[in-house]
């Protein structure tokens, strides 16, 4: 087999996991429930380092991605169920399939633009450097992804908070 085909089926693997542990009910503790987004936006900045995609204006489409995957991430929480148990400090929330949607799309997005150009290949991953509007376009959907589990985050703190005792 080819490397560009075990980079798919690798991907797709990982794309079915997604998909089948977000399809399921899952368990958000209230007091860890910023812990997995504040590590996405860390690896996110650690990413846009890396790849040197810097400049003000590229700075801007990352807030304004970071913002459309919130009010997105929001969108897929008002489409999920949200179960609250107050007792237990958790909420239990199984995603709607738009949610799995958007979120298989901007991560397909991101890895469609990365093979697409290339950078797959290994004088591309030898040589570290993506094209800069193939870095860009990445760094934006990896934030795009980030904003959608934050606001999703958002709207069940906010469901939490409403939920009387």
């Amino acid at each position: 087999m080819t490397q560009g085909i075990i980079n798919i089926l690798i991907a797709a693997a990982v794309v079915g996991l997604v998909v089948f542990r977000v399809s399921r009910e899952r368990k958000f503790p209230i007091g860890s429930l910023w812990v997995f987004p504040a590590i996405l936006v860390a690896l996110g900045i650690f990413d846009i380092v890396m790849t040197g995609v810097s400049s003000p204006l590229d700075i801007l489409y990352m807030v304004l991605a970071f913002a459309a995957g919130g009010a997105f991430g929001w969108y897929q929480g008002i489409h999920s169920t949200v179960r609250v148990d107050k007792a237990a400090r958790a909420v239990f929330l199984k995603t709607s399939p738009i949610g799995v949607a958007l979120f298989v799309a901007a991560l397909a997005f991101r890895f469609g633009a990365r093979y697409m150009s290339g950078s797959f290949s290994s004088s591309a991953m030898d040589s570290g450097h993506l094209p800069p509007a193939v870095a860009l376009t990445s760094a934006i959907t990896l934030i795009f992804a980030v904003g959608l589990i934050t606001g999703l985050r958002f709207y069940v703190k906010q469901k939490y908070d409403e939920t009387p005792a």
